[in-house]
This record gives structure tokens, sequence and C-alpha cells, in this order.
């Protein structure tokens, strides 16, 4: 048997996007995945500790297009919790650039292995459904479900409120304390109970985790216009995966062919 070593992520990305011919208009897919900086625990981790990265197209300088990949983290609102904006923005960088080792600024950087890897999968999957042309309109983007973590006494006293647990009393024919009730963990000393039952109750919070048992290791959705695709709300959560705190006007993608060469 003739053991074969498995081509470096360098390689994998010149078979991807070194010789890809770079279309005149963006595509109109977009994939997230994320990475974690912390511990998951129950599945659980703090907001604080998870970023969320988003790869799209955009059309940049003199119309050429250009792929994205920007990462995002989270902050509390006074309604909930802001994914991503300026202000939580991480990184934004180059996928049409060929990476390097010790690489700053928009060209993606080869020693982070995790990133590198985690954006040649999203834009794979995005390459993938569009040659299979398998419909996503159906799909939508989705955000992890977020628990608010009190301590025992201010958790004794809290009451739920808002839309997303009245349609769930109204569902299943219980009163709002008892659904906080069958709702609420354990996590750490802390009582947890979904955040978009509590946020009225934000204030006494003392963390905010996202749970990531369902959601997934990565998914594509379409997106048909930017900025607007990229930004909303779901339950107590709004999303800008579009701003940036970053210089925003990427440089042209014909320099990952002549870095190639």
């Amino acid at each position: 048997m003739i053991a074969t070593a498995e081509p470096s992520l360098s390689d994998l990305w010149r078979r991807q996007l070194g010789c890809r011919r770079r279309p005149c208009n963006p595509r109109t897919l977009a994939a997230l995945g994320y990475l974690t900086n912390g511990p998951v625990v129950e599945e659980l981790i703090e907001i604080d500790k998870l970023v969320l990265v988003v790869v799209y197209d955009k059309t940049a300088a003199r119309g050429n297009t250009t792929t994205c990949v920007a990462g995002y983290s989270a902050c509390p609102i006074p309604w909930g919790i802001r994914w991503g904006g300026a202000e939580n923005s991480r990184f934004l960088k180059n996928l049409s650039l060929q990476p390097m080792a010790g690489a700053r600024g928009q060209r993606l950087d080869t020693a982070s292995e995790s990133l590198f890897r985690l954006a040649l999968q999203l834009d794979r999957d995005i390459e993938r459904l569009l040659f299979y042309g398998r419909r996503c309109k159906s799909r939508q983007l989705r955000l992890p479900k977020l628990w608010a973590g009190f301590r025992p006494g201010d958790a004794a006293r809290i009451e739920g409120d808002g839309p997303e647990l009245a349609e769930y009393c109204a569902r299943t024919g219980r009163s709002a304390a008892d659904n906080l009730a069958a709702m609420q963990r354990n996590h750490f000393g802390l009582k947890l109970f979904p955040l978009a039952w509590v946020s009225i109750a934000w204030q006494q919070a003392v963390s905010v985790f996202a749970d990531l048992r369902r959601f997934p290791l990565r998914q594509v959705f379409p997106i048909e216009k930017l900025p607007e695709d990229l930004i909303g709300f779901q339950g107590a959560a709004e999303y800008d995966f579009q701003s940036t705190r970053f210089r925003s006007n990427l440089p042209r993608p014909q320099s990952a062919v002549s870095a190639v060469a």
C-alpha cells in the first residue's frame, strides 16, 4: 500500500478558488458557520465566546466580484442581543486572495487553520448547491437559540413576557409561569430561561448563552440583495452581517490569479 499525504489547506484553496473563473455577478447564496473561543458545556456557550462566520459575494471596486469572509460576535442590548454590526465585527477577509503565512489585512493567514478550513467549507457548500441547481429559496438563515442565565434569587422573581411566550402558552394551553418552570434549566448555579421569554428582565441576567444543540455547523441561505438580506431580526436577536469596522473596499480578485502564478 502506498500512503499519500492529504492535501494542505493551501492546496485545497488552489483547487477550489485559485483557478476559478470569477463570475461577473455575485452568487445569490451565502453560507454561515461558527467558531468557538471557549468551553462548550452541555451544548451551551457564552455569546461572547462564539463567532459567527458568514461567506458571501460582493461587488468590489471596478465592478469585480469578490468573496467576503466576515466574522461577528454578539453583545447584549436592552431587549435581547445583537449579532454583528460594526461594533461586533471581528474580521473581514477576502477569500479570493491567496492565503499566506503571516498574512494581515484582508488576506487569510494560513496559520489560522480553523478559520481557513471553515471558509473553504462554506464556499464549497455554496458551490455545491449552485452546481446541482438545488433550490434553497425556502431555506432561511438560522441563529442559535438563546438562554438568559439568572442567579437563583432573581430567577424566583422572573415573570416572562413577550409575543414568543404568549404564542407558546396558546399552543400548550398552560400559563406563563408553568411554561417558565417547565423550560427552566440549571447551568453552573444559574437558572436559565429562553431569552425571548424573559428579555424584559435583561438587566438582571448574569450571562446569555447560545445553544448549539440543534444549531447547524454550516448552513446555506439565499441572498438576493445586499445589505438587506444580511440584516434582520429573529426573536430576541437582531443581526447585521454586513456592517464592519474594517475597510470594506476589497481589492480586485484578479490578485488571486497573479498570486497563484
